[in-house]
């Protein structure tokens, strides 16, 4: 019966812990899905685009004329520097994976490669070499830019792939988790079922069981009662006085409490009180016998 009662409550239990460790999973997996596509993938493609924009940008510097306009072309791309710096540390920050981290460590190097490409540039444009500028602006940063911004899309498409696999692991999770669930609500009913079952069978057999001492106790209890109580008895006329009160004669009273056949008979005291004349024959007789 014990057994019984521990089984239910660790079904139970069994089924609260898994729905809660499904559910955590995939808490898990949708905040993983969030944080690595979505910031990663987001901040790759601003980076692109900020790239792009400090790329145009120097090509503006190399058509601007005089120093003063030259210096806020340069302000402008170093802005846009930064910000391509932020976005460069949120994917550092957010990205999974040896592979991801990789890419990120490429596409830095790469960045910060480009820095002495421009730097050479704006030399040139201020030592008056601006057709070298120009040229290395359209060739070598130009190359240098269409790697970059490759590699930022690596990144990305990285990002989407992970998001990918989270997505069908969440699918699969939720799945296992609404099949595991029926299946171990289905298994709590039917022990539910077999424990109820099984007690009410205890209770039925446990109620005949009491039934039956019920009825031995009250057996021996009549027993008691009619072999073995104290019975009142007349110390003259020898009658005996029942449960109500009612004086009875001896016979009359063992018949009506107990299942004993009396016969007559004549004991050799009354055979020589009462019949004197057959004493001495009763006598010889008990003798001979």
């Amino acid at each position: 019966n014990m057994a019984f009662n521990f089984t239910e409550p660790q079904a139970q239990n069994t089924e609260l812990w898994y729905t809660i460790t499904g559910l955590l999973t995939l808490g898990e997996l949708t905040r993983t899905i969030h944080d690595h596509p979505l910031v990663v993938s987001n901040a790759s493609l601003n980076a692109a685009f900020h790239i792009a924009k400090m790329h145009r940008s120097m090509k503006d510097v190399v058509l601007e004329k005089g120093d003063d306009a030259i210096r806020q072309a340069v302000d402008v791309v170093s802005r846009e520097e930064q910000v391509v710096f932020h976005e460069l540390n949120t994917i550092r920050a957010d990205i999974l994976g040896t592979e991801g981290q990789l890419l990120e460590r490429q596409t830095r190097r790469l960045f910060v490669d480009w820095r002495a490409i421009r730097e050479e540039v704006v030399r040139l444009l201020t030592s008056g070499n601006r057709d070298q500028a120009v040229l290395m602006t359209k060739s070598i940063g130009a190359d240098h830019v269409a790697r970059l911004e490759g590699k930022t899309l690596e990144l990305s498409l990285y990002a989407r792939c992970k998001a990918s696999v989270f997505l069908a692991l969440a699918e699969k999770k939720q799945s296992n988790l609404f099949k595991s669930t029926v299946v171990l609500t289905l298994s709590g009913t039917l022990i539910a079922a077999l424990i109820a079952f099984s007690a009410t069978c205890r209770v039925i057999e446990s109620e005949r069981v009491l039934l039956d001492e019920k009825n031995k106790l009250q057996l021996a209890l009549d027993e008691i009662k009619t072999l073995r109580g104290i019975i009142p008895i007349c110390s003259h006329c020898r009658q005996i006085r029942d449960d109500e009160g009612i004086w009875k004669k001896v016979e009359e009273y063992i018949d009506a409490h107990s299942d004993a056949k009396l016969s007559h008979g004549i004991c050799p005291e009354c055979m020589e009180e009462h019949y004197p004349e057959f004493a001495a024959t009763y006598r010889e007789e008990e003798k001979g016998g």
